[in-house]
């Protein structure tokens, strides 16, 4: 299944551009395009990890190792971080994949103590 966008791939690189160059604000570029200034926050973050081909449309989810999660997570739990810093580091291209590993390992934990 692929991933559905309302803006291209060459829009979210132009309309990064155009804010890397100093030519209007995220909020301006959110406004213009009609999509969250999140939205935008989140393509400058992959954008700035990746590079332009971070943004480009793919046929499927990035898969991330199981060590590289684990190293994003301990770093952000040890407060070295937050989640878009630790995107940024780690190659990862969404906050929310981030929080959701996150996520599971505060339940994992939560599990452990309730068994002992």
């Amino acid at each position: 299944m692929s991933h559905k966008s309302k803006i291209s791939s060459s829009e979210k690189i132009k309309a990064i551009e155009k804010y890397l160059r100093g030519e209007a604000s995220l909020k301006q570029l959110a406004r213009l395009l009609e999509v969250w200034p999140t939205a935008v926050k989140q393509w400058l973050q992959t954008y700035q990890s990746l590079g332009p081909d971070g943004l480009l449309s793919t046929s499927k989810n990035t898969v991330y190792s199981k060590e590289l999660k684990t190293m994003a997570v301990k770093d952000y739990l040890d407060g070295k971080g937050s989640h878009m810093e630790l995107c940024k580091k780690y190659g990862i291209k969404s906050n929310t994949q981030l929080q959701m590993e996150i996520d599971l390992l505060k339940k994992l934990k939560e599990l452990e103590r309730r068994r002992y």
